[in-house]
């Protein structure tokens, strides 16, 4: 039987760390900085096989000025607000609302989260901020199974995926890229939603497990309908 490698499973978990970052609190002058002189872009390429996804979070850096003006940082931070935190652009970053009829916070695929959470010894710090099934939450933990390294983890990063994180992260990808003006945002939205998909091909080559079926999998409400009436989003903690 031919050994699997699963080296390959320390990169992937960097850029994961990376995206995760851009999703967790607004952007500063450290991350800015960060980016840029790691080369972010050109890892996200390489990961990516040159997707061209990589080149839009280059883009976003080159037209942010250097030095970065405090008007700037004001901008990025309030449009990240508009996004995560004060719900005015009807962008819920929270399975929850995305996949329940009543478009509420912590509903049933919060507590289905919880359990995956809990089989791996993992709470989140206050689960009244920032719920369990908040983008942060879902993409650490699946971060986490990427850094534990084995097959079985591995295997169950790919079924969390499926039954979780791509039953609604992609299409709160889509709306994020549609609204959002900030260049940086729009990159970190599209670059999101490539790399997740990229990651779930990745994790079915190594692991064997393929992707549910459609029947199988929950259905996230349309755009359209998270339009009208969806419960206020609260505020975020800053990380796990």
């Amino acid at each position: 039987m031919t050994k699997v490698d699963l080296s390959i499973l320390a990169p992937a978990s960097e850029g994961l760390a990376l995206i995760i970052r851009l999703h967790d609190r607004e952007a500063d002058r450290a991350l800015i900085a960060g980016l840029r002189d790691s080369d972010a872009a050109g890892l996200f390429g390489a990961l990516l096989d040159g997707d061209p996804v990589a080149e839009g979070l280059r883009a976003a850096l080159d037209a942010l000025p250097d030095p970065l003006a405090e008007a700037t940082l004001d901008q990025l931070a309030a449009e990240y607000a508009d996004v995560y935190l004060t719900h005015s652009y009807r962008i819920a970053p929270t399975g929850s609302v995305w996949l329940t009829e009543e478009h509420l916070e912590r509903q049933e695929p919060m507590f289905a989260v919880r359990e995956w959470y809990h089989h791996y010894g993992i709470t989140v710090p206050d689960w009244k901020m920032r719920s369990d099934d908040h983008i942060v939450h879902e993409l650490q933990f699946l971060e986490h199974l990427l850094g534990l390294g084995t097959m079985s983890a591995a295997g169950d990063a790919a079924k969390f995926m499926d039954q979780h994180v791509l039953s609604w992260v992609p299409q709160f990808c889509t709306r994020m890229a549609e609204r959002c003006q900030q260049p940086l945002l729009i990159a970190t939205a599209g670059l999101t939603a490539t790399y997740l998909e990229s990651l779930r091909d990745l994790l079915e080559a190594l692991t064997g497990v393929a992707r549910a079926t459609p029947e199988d999998l929950p259905k996230p409400y349309t755009l359209s309908e998270l339009d009208q009436d969806i419960a206020f989003v609260p505020g975020a903690s800053e990380s796990w």
